[in-house]
């Protein structure tokens, strides 16, 4: 993953492991924007114009949010851009395991709790197009 060349969006309603991930990413050089609930992601990315040339490269989304989950964030995102690749994470494993999305699709999984490691290299398959990273 090039530094500075990836725009990552990451929603997540727990204050603190949000930041951890912003800071974390941005100091790879990354441009990154969060939000802590899934409609004020959607709003903003579905205006700004998803496809564009300055839409986002990636979302790490979780899956249990208040208001729109995870889930049905991730089905309108694949539905509205399928080439955005999406990162699903879950302290709930079984969650995981029953995402199912159109094929093609470019959603992996990272269970919580995972480490800054675990983060770099999970959306560096993602991005790489690794397929045992995609759902």
């Amino acid at each position: 993953m090039p530094l500075g060349s990836v725009r990552i969006v990451v929603i997540d309603d727990e204050p603190a492991l949000l930041e951890s991930m912003c800071s974390y990413l941005s100091r790879l050089g990354h441009k990154v924007t969060a939000f802590r609930c899934a409609g004020a992601a959607w709003e903003s990315l579905a205006s700004e114009g998803l496809g564009s040339e300055s839409a986002v490269n990636v979302i790490i989304v979780d899956l249990t949010l208040p208001g729109m989950s995870g889930d049905e964030f991730i089905r309108k995102i694949v539905e509205r851009d399928p080439a955005i690749a999406v990162l699903a994470t879950s302290g709930y494993p079984r969650t995981l395991e029953t995402l199912s999305f159109p094929l093609g699709a470019r959603v992996a999984t990272l269970a919580k709790p995972f480490t800054p490691r675990m983060l770099t290299e999970a959306l560096g398959r993602l991005l790489d197009g690794d397929q045992s990273a995609v759902v």
